[in-house]
């Protein structure tokens, strides 16, 4: 992101962030976000992309990283229309077991001992 943006002073004021991603399964990760300076990860990370949608180069001193910290991450499967179905119709009849509910959804405590 920029410095100068909103997205920047929200951090600022409140490091805890949820990412998410959606395609063929669902991401959602909450975490604690950080900014990070660092010229030749910017550089790694750089998409020329960017350059369009940020209107600047990856040098920029105004560009900054943001590296988050993962607290918890859950997913839910998505894709598999037909093991959808079939764990649903397991649900509503009660034959739903544990391992079938964890193969369309399940979260990851980054904080629990192991």
């Amino acid at each position: 992101t920029l410095k100068d943006t909103d997205k920047y002073e929200e951090i600022l004021e409140n490091p805890a962030v949820n990412l998410a991603y959606a395609g063929d399964s669902y991401v959602s990760i909450s975490g604690t976000a950080q900014f990070i300076e660092d010229l030749d990860r910017k550089k790694e990370y750089w998409n020329p992309v960017f350059d369009k949608l940020l209107n600047t180069t990856y040098d920029d001193p105004n560009v900054i990283l943001i590296k988050v910290e993962a607290d918890t991450a859950e997913y839910w499967q998505s894709g598999s229309t037909m093991k959808t179905v079939k764990n649903f119709a397991k649900k509503l009849t009660g034959n739903e077991s544990k391992k079938d509910e964890k193969e369309l959804n399940d979260t990851v405590d980054f904080n629990r001992p192991r």
